[in-house]
């Protein structure tokens, strides 16, 4: 690890170096010893570059580099800072989802997968603004490890076309995996940001994900349109409380104090009359249940078929 870190500490002055010598160049562009050093320093940082990562998979572990860009002006911090923590909790609830087989419905993880999916700071680089990571990955000869599933899986997930491949992904990863992307994608894209991502092993890139700000802005709001519904039809007996004929909406208190309110079609009407106070009924509903993908309400509504009176 020693070696890794003098490698992070000779990057970050090498390019500290390069900046000042770019901004000599601006004051002074005809100065050849200027450009001939900004030249030599640009290899030094490349070599550097592959040396480090080089170090990196000698100590088993991938590099990620994540790039923020915008289409005018430098992105803001916030959003970078932002983007970067639900980057890692999205990787680390799909990574769970993916090592357990269990889709995730909440983001439950526990202390050994969270260490598991953790990144590790590397560098920085130019380029709007981009950030090298490390992170630990198994190597197999044949299969991809549960890191390298993961990050295909969200990868994947970003370029969804539909409300149909989002549905088909909250099946594979379940619930928490699609609010992570929808935070992660939401956040960038309100801040007006797209996103460059590259997953390397030494010098090879195993996956890469490029998402402008327009696609990541179709995908949240792709998440935000999808639910899924439950219907059950439930009997319940109490008494009611208020109907509104003009609005079609009744109240219903059980027999445990608890009030249903609801809509209703034909139950109450002229030849279906329904008296209140102190009336008991046995009302049979339509029972709605409703997930939302993108937040973590679940919403119950309730429709009133038939209405029968206690004696």
């Amino acid at each position: 690890m020693t070696r890794l870190l003098e490698l992070q500490e000779r990057l970050q002055e090498t390019r500290a170096i390069l900046a000042r010598v770019e901004r000599a160049i601006a004051e002074q562009p005809d100065r050849p010893s200027l450009i001939s050093q900004a030249k030599s320093l640009t290899v030094q940082l490349r070599n550097l570059e592959a040396d480090f990562a080089v170090e990196a998979d000698r100590l088993g572990m991938d590099v990620c580099s994540y790039r923020v860009f915008k289409d005018e002006g430098v992105p803001p911090l916030l959003p970078l800072a932002q983007g970067l923590v639900d980057f890692q909790s999205l990787v680390t609830v799909v990574y769970d989802a993916r090592k357990t087989s269990i889709p995730k419905e909440r983001a439950k993880i526990s202390p050994d997968i969270r260490a598991e999916a953790a990144f590790d700071f590397g560098y920085t680089f130019p380029g709007s603004l981009g950030i090298v990571l490390t992170i630990p990955n198994e190597r197999r000869l044949i299969l991809d490890s549960y890191l390298d599933e993961a990050i295909g899986q969200i990868f994947s997930l970003a370029k969804a076309h539909s409300i149909s491949d989002i549905r088909g992904f909250a099946q594979k990863l379940g619930l928490a995996s699609i609010r992570a992307v929808y935070k992660w994608a939401s956040g960038h894209a309100r801040a007006g940001l797209g996103v460059g991502i590259e997953w390397r092993r030494e010098s090879t890139v195993r996956a890469s994900l490029l998402a402008q700000q327009p696609e990541l802005e179709n995908l949240y709001r792709m998440i935000e349109k999808t639910s899924d519904e439950s219907e059950t039809e439930i009997s319940v007996e109490g008494e009611l409380e208020a109907v509104n004929v003009k609005a079609r909406s009744f109240a219903l208190r059980d027999s445990s104090g608890d009030i249903i309110r609801g809509s209703y079609k034909d139950a109450i009407s002229g030849s279906h009359r329904a008296e209140l106070p102190e009336r008991r009924y046995r009302a049979t509903l339509t029972k709605v249940e409703k997930v939302q993908y993108s937040t973590d309400k679940e919403m119950s509504e309730y429709h009133l078929k038939r209405l029968e009176e206690l004696s």
